[in-house]
């Protein structure tokens, strides 16, 4: 092929993720609806390489609590940013539905060391850019 077929190709293949983002966004923000917050605790991650047939294939798999029982969720970087090199027993923010609160999300740009930095987060009346 010339270098011309290689510019279309490119430019096909950008335009296709950039509409795939969107439709993600779109997809969590729908699924996340009127939404409140806890904390979730990192119980899974799997960093998978940059080469091979695992690409992009990085995963993390969290829990919270709502009203005194614990959901479990999970998703892939496809998908959804993940927060950078998280350990087992992290803590994030969680995004969760009010009225179907295993429809969730994990903020990964809001970790959580401690009480006061949940509090802190919630006096901030944040509102989730997806």
């Amino acid at each position: 092929m010339d270098k011309k077929y290689h510019i279309i190709i490119l430019i096909i293949s950008l335009i296709v993720l950039l509409v795939g983002n969107k439709m993600n966004k779109r997809k969590a923000e729908d699924s996340l609806g009127d939404y409140d917050f806890s904390i979730g605790n990192v119980e899974m991650y799997f960093n998978r390489g940059t080469i091979g047939y695992n690409v992009g294939r990085s995963s993390i798999t969290y829990s919270y609590t709502v009203n005194n029982i614990r959901y479990m969720n999970n998703y892939d970087m496809l998908f959804y940013k993940l927060p950078s090199s998280p350990k087992v027993n992290d803590k994030f923010v969680v995004a969760y539905n009010k009225k179907e609160p295993q429809k969730s999300l994990l903020l990964g740009d809001y970790p959580i060391k401690s009480q006061e930095d949940f509090n802190v987060f919630i006096k901030k009346d944040i509102k989730i850019n997806f």
